[in-house]
């Protein structure tokens, strides 16, 4: 929209000198929102995730009997839930799936990997039984041992475990201790809680300092570690689903059983005659607004999967940095607009979720032509310390200018700062961690 305005300059205002004023007419184009009340209804609902719809659609249908709501959440076996259960969420399990999904694991082991997390108990404990009921349902012992091992790579540290011994042990592997003799120590948690170091040394054959220091660490380890997990914020509910089409293309839609189907009671409009017209008014604007809400959201879906279609085909580390700015310009949207589409919003991808705001990320300063973001980075951080051999761990500011030669420009402490927000040792540790498992 073109909006003259008229800008009074002020110049030479300054210690008491003469204030000069010069008025000039200029012309700027600017982007607005008239807000009518139909379209401040739309960009309210645009912005609510879809369990706050839920409940903001339930009370409008309360209030208001000409607004019909046609539940149709079928059982979509692999699928998400309706928004029927979503009062029953399972926030530990998200949590674990959500970092299976990004884990370069083949993809039977990762499925039954995302199977095991719905027999994660909310303290964090795996079933006993598990690894006996996936291979009765036909998985390979060594698959389910796969499985279970990656489970058990999860934060929170001790996640995934069968017993207090193991759970504790974990935990005490992540404190870089040698995975084997943190079992061993923890199977005879009894002698290693009460300190009795040279008896247990006697029995497992471990080092008498690395028992002191194990025993030292107990205190610090928490016997629950999902305790507290469901406190923590839901990850969103995916409303768009980015699928494998047959034609070996993706394909995206719109999961329209996750919310229920807003619809005019027409029956009960003609029984209520002229009575009627101020709540058909009201639920005739509530359908159009979900109406704008659904193409809003299918139009950002189509403009990521085109512009990130590398993310999807090659892997989350070829992330592009694209703006808010830049979507609503390809949209021909305001960004207040895109940034209501984005907010509290998700897309379901090959079992993993990714918030809608995970595409939205600016270029970190490179030397070539294609940026990188933050997220690629952390991957490739990740990466590049999942592939190091023993003999030679990383430190930082290797990495850095391992990446600097890639053409990302990053320093030292940008790496440590990533490594550290992807709970990874430092250099020292790993060193240590490796030295004794090998």
């Amino acid at each position: 929209m073109c909006a003259a305005s008229i800008l009074a300059r002020v110049s030479g205002f300054r210690d008491g000198r003469t204030m000069n004023l010069r008025t000039t007419l200029t012309q700027r184009q600017i982007q607005t929102l008239r807000l009518t009340p139909a379209l401040r209804t739309s960009l309210s609902l645009l912005r609510m995730p879809a369990a706050d719809l839920v409940t903001e659609l339930h009370r409008a249908a309360a209030e208001n009997p000409l607004i019909r709501l046609a539940e149709d959440a079928p059982d979509r076996s692999g699928g998400w839930v309706g928004a029927d259960t979503l009062a029953a969420p399972d926030p530990l399990g998200e949590r674990l799936r959500r970092q299976i999904a990004l884990m370069p694991l083949d993809s039977a082991i990762a499925a039954i990997a995302r199977f095991l997390t719905g027999d994660v108990d909310d303290h964090g404990y795996l079933d006993a039984e598990a690894a006996a009921n996936v291979e009765a349902m036909g998985a390979a012992p060594e698959q389910a041992a796969a499985a279970i091992a990656a489970l058990q790579s999860c934060e929170p540290a001790g996640v995934g475990a069968r017993s207090l011994e193991e759970c504790l042990a974990l935990q005490l592997r992540e404190r870089g201790f040698d995975e084997d003799e943190a079992r061993a120590a923890c199977a005879r948690l009894d002698l290693l809680a009460e300190r009795r170091l040279d008896e247990l040394a006697a029995l497992t054959g471990i080092g008498a300092a690395v028992l002191r220091a194990m025993a030292d660490a107990l205190p610090g380890l928490t016997p629950r570690p999902g305790d507290g997990i469901g406190d923590e914020p839901l990850p969103p509910v995916p409303e768009i689903l980015v699928e494998d089409g047959p034609d070996g293309q993706f394909r995206v839609t719109l999961d329209r059983h996750t919310l229920p189907q807003a619809e005019l009671d027409t029956d009960l409009v003609q029984g209520l005659g002229r009575g009627a017209a101020p709540m058909r008014e009201s639920a005739q604007a509530l359908i159009q607004a979900l109406r704008f809400r659904e193409r809003t959201l299918e139009a950002v879906a189509r403009l990521i999967l085109s512009c990130q279609h590398r993310f999807f085909s090659d892997g989350p580390e070829h992330l592009l940095p694209m703006t808010r700015a830049e979507m609503a310009r390809a949209l021909g949207l305001h960004p207040s607009t895109v940034g209501r589409a984005l907010s509290g919003k998700a897309l379901s991808f090959r079992g993993a979720v990714h918030p809608l705001s995970l595409f939205v990320s600016p270029a970190l300063p490179t030397t070539g032509a294609r940026g990188v973001t933050a997220f690629a980075a952390q991957r490739r951080i990740r990466r590049l310390i999942e592939t190091e051999p023993p003999d030679g761990i990383l430190s930082d500011a290797e990495i850095a200018e391992l990446l600097q030669r890639e053409g990302v420009d990053i320093a030292r402490r940008t790496v440590a700062k990533y490594r550290q927000c992807l709970t990874i040792p430092s250099s020292f540790e790993r060193r240590r961690r490796k030295g004794r498992s090998g």
